[in-house]
């Protein structure tokens, strides 16, 4: 029976997917950097990591087909410093949880609030930057009514010594038919 790599997880009749390392060489040593697996370490060819190591984007809209691309980012490495020994296989630094189906939805809303927290992080760096343009353009703003008062100032001035000739408001003649 296939189990994850990292906690050793066997699905135990879940819908639970599992998925090989990369043949791809920069995307399996990523995976296996997250892991924080030994440089020494090599996957066989049938380990797999099950999906409560990957976040929602890392699948494809809709199924449980991973992205060419995708790269695990969640593991609990405290949770296997916490557990009991008797839960530790000896054999592996690995961890299996009694109830693995429990931790992996907790590991999931890591990730999710993760994701949510690197999101927020962009949009407030974001709105900073729409701060930033909207002083700019307050600035040139004021600027560009000051020099409007100083424009219709000397307008003033240039009427006042009969330089320019002032307008002269014409008033439309009535005609009216009777």
């Amino acid at each position: 029976m296939q189990a994850c790599d990292f906690c050793g997880y066997d699905g135990n009749g879940d819908a639970v997917s599992f998925y090989r390392f990369p043949l791809e060489e920069e995307n399996r040593r990523r995976w296996m950097v997250n892991m924080r697996r030994d440089a020494e370490w090599t996957p066989s060819e049938s380990a797999s990591l099950c999906s409560a190591h990957f976040t929602p984007d890392c699948f494809e809209s809709g199924s449980a087909h991973l992205h060419p691309n995708a790269i695990p980012t969640i593991f609990d490495f405290t949770l296997s410093m916490n557990l009991n020994t008797e839960n530790i296989p000896q054999d592996q630094g690995q961890h299996k949880s009694t109830d693995s189906r429990c931790c992996g939805c907790y590991k999931r809303l890591q990730a999710i609030e993760k994701v949510y927290q690197l999101k927020l992080g962009a949009a407030q760096l974001q709105i900073k930057v729409y701060k930033n343009n909207l002083a700019e353009e307050s600035r040139k703003a004021t600027q560009w009514q000051k020099r409007a008062i100083v424009l219709q100032s000397a307008i003033r001035a240039m009427k006042q010594r009969g330089t320019i000739p002032s307008r002269k408001t014409s008033t439309p003649k009535n005609t009216n038919l009777e």
